[in-house]
């Protein structure tokens, strides 16, 4: 879909001080020199938390970074990363909980893990990747420093460390994610007195991310050479850069470590680098409409290449600009190509639905879109879309369904909340609206204006079973409103 109307909620309160990151508050102060042997660290560590405490900080973290960073709501883009993150995930060693995977829209190159299984990608990281095994390669690392319990073991081993100073860390760590130079400024201003001590062990959580997640990345089908090239392109191209990309920072690359990757990538089976479609229209799609860093003139240069599936991708970003210039008769003459070669293609049909709606052709994508429900139900790219031309052809009812059978699956997804309740409006259903909407509020860490809306609707409802429900939920958000302030 195209770019929808987010929820404006910035809620940076005393849940800041609770923010823990490994890709940025462990790894920031100084060159690593990676070893031949990389040590066996184990899964240990978890003497300070649980398992389930690690989870509800993630959560409670996840709700803080949706209000505070540039967190990508597209559905489509959404899909693809999570599943390639998923794919390594079942790969991987020692997981403990689900993981979450979201786009972070920032030109920086970077990614970052943090408690709970939840990992950040920025969309500069895609663009400067040359294939699809390079960027699951990072995907990899930070899911290993997820699964040796990286985050909380640095967290044990600052024990020593002040409050205050961990506290201001983890503010500008949050900072980082929305504004690296703003973040960077508040970090490295409290960096100096009681960090140095950490270096050797947060050298050795970078070897073994490396080890794991290396072999994480090769058990999921994917070429571990990724990472070599990856992480030795990076390298070589900012040697000497006066200001090298956030990733260069949080994960130092030297010569050494470079070689040791490539060594160890050696060892491994490398399987044919599959040409692969996805990744290139997930690159264009960022390209054009997120980062904006590709004009339309380059794009149609790159329909002329001799590879199929390149020219197929720059044609799509062609038709992504001109759909979000007000052009969709352009974008349709862009994507039909497209639409013949790959019908089925969920980043094709998601342009596809935006360029029919933009025509006014109403009906023609709703009968596209339902036909493509009845094969892949509540798949999440047709689902949203279903439901928004349902909305534009004022069958609110058809709409309210979709979006309720779909968030019974996925109950954090907030394009289908933020559908959800402008169909409740429509239809006059106040308490269900101010429900759905108390439950947005909640995703972005605003809780208490979601209490506010939860009430609203209890006020506004006369079915005792659903005021009970409500209250209920009052009840659970208060606790989560509880646990931010006392973590």
């Amino acid at each position: 879909m195209k770019k929808m109307k987010q929820v404006l909620a910035r809620f940076l309160g005393t849940f800041t001080t609770a923010i823990i990151t490994v890709g940025i508050c462990t790894t920031l102060y100084a060159p690593v020199q990676a070893q031949s042997r990389l040590p066996e660290l184990g899964t240990t560590g978890g003497g300070t938390m649980s398992i389930q405490r690690e989870q509800m900080i993630g959560d409670l973290y996840m709700r803080q970074l949706r209000g505070a960073a540039p967190v990508v709501h597209d559905p489509v883009l959404s899909e693809y990363l999570n599943d390639i993150g998923n794919r390594l995930v079942v790969n991987a060693p020692d997981v403990r909980f689900p993981f979450e995977f979201v786009w972070i829209n920032h030109r920086e190159i970077n990614a970052f893990a943090f408690l709970g299984g939840k990992i950040g990608v920025h969309t500069g990281l895609i663009y400067e990747a040359a294939t699809e095994s390079e960027l699951a390669s990072v995907l990899a690392h930070e899911v290993a420093h997820v699964t040796q319990r990286h985050i909380v073991r640095n967290i044990e081993q600052q024990q020593s460390v002040s409050a205050g100073r961990i506290a201001a860390m983890i503010a500008g760590a949050l900072l980082t994610m929305a504004s690296p130079d703003l973040g960077m400024a508040t970090i490295s201003a409290v960096s100096a007195g009681g960090l140095q001590s950490q270096i050797n062990y947060t050298r050795l959580f970078e070897q073994e991310a490396d080890r794991v997640g290396i072999n994480i990345l090769a058990n999921a089908g994917f070429d571990p050479q990724g990472a070599p090239n990856f992480f030795g392109r990076l390298s070589s191209k900012y040697r000497y850069s006066s200001r090298p990309p956030e990733m260069l920072l949080t994960h130092p690359l030297s010569e050494s470590r470079v070689a040791d990757t490539r060594q160890r990538a050696d060892m491994l089976p490398s399987p044919v680098e599959v040409d692969n479609f996805d990744f290139k229209l997930a690159k264009a799609r960022i390209s054009a409409r997120h980062l904006q860093l590709t004009s339309s003139s380059e794009f149609e240069q790159d329909m002329n290449s001799r590879n199929a599936s390149t020219a197929a991708a720059a044609r799509y970003g062609a038709a992504i600009i001109a759909l979000d210039s007000g052009n969709p008769a352009k974008a349709e003459e862009l994507l039909t190509p497209l639409l013949r070669d790959y019908p089925n293609n969920l980043f094709v049909i998601d342009v596809h639905t935006d360029i029919l709606l933009g025509l006014n052709r109403v009906d023609e994508a709703y009968a596209m879109l339902e036909n493509a429900y009845m094969k892949r139900p509540n798949e999440q790219v047709i689902t949203v879309n279903f439901a928004n031309t349902a909305m534009k052809r004022n069958d609110h009812q058809m709409a309210i369904q979709l979006l309720r059978d779909y968030l019974l699956r996925r109950p954090d997804n907030i394009i289908a909340l933020e559908l959800l309740t402008e169909a409740y409006q429509k239809t006059g259903q106040l308490a269900a609206m101010h429900e759905t909407r108390g439950e947005i509020y909640a995703l972005y860490g605003g809780f208490k204006i979601a209490i506010d809306q939860f009430h609203t609707a209890h006020t506004s409802s006369d079915n005792q079973l659903t005021k009970k429900r409500l209250q209920a939920r009052i009840d659970q958000i208060k606790a989560l409103q509880h646990q931010a302030e006392t973590l």
